[in-house]
C-alpha cells in the first residue's frame, strides 16, 4: 500500500526507504504497546492473586483493605 507524507500542505508520495523507515516504526511501536499492555495485566493479576491469597489467610476484605488499600 502506498503511503503519503504533507510537507508544505504538499502530499507527495514516500519513497521506498521512507516507506521501510515507517514500517519499522510501526513495528516498533506495536511491540511497545503489547508490552505495555502484558505489563498491565500482569501487574493486574498478581494484585488479585495476592489479594485472595490474604483472603484464603483469612483477612476480610476490610482488614486488606486497611493494610494495603486494595
Amino acid at each position: 500500500m502506498t503511503k503519503y507524507k504533507i510537507t508544505n500542505n504538499i502530499k507527495t508520495e514516500c519513497t521506498a526507504e521512507e516507506e521501510a523507515e515507517l514500517n519499522a516504526l510501526n513495528v516498533e511501536w506495536t511491540k511497545n504497546k503489547n508490552a505495555r499492555i502484558t505489563a498491565e495485566t500482569e501487574k493486574t493479576n498478581n494484585k488479585l492473586s495476592g489479594k485472595q491469597k490474604l483472603k484464603d489467610l483469612g483477612l476480610n476484605d476490610d482488614e486488606i483493605q486497611a493494610l494495603i488499600g486494595v
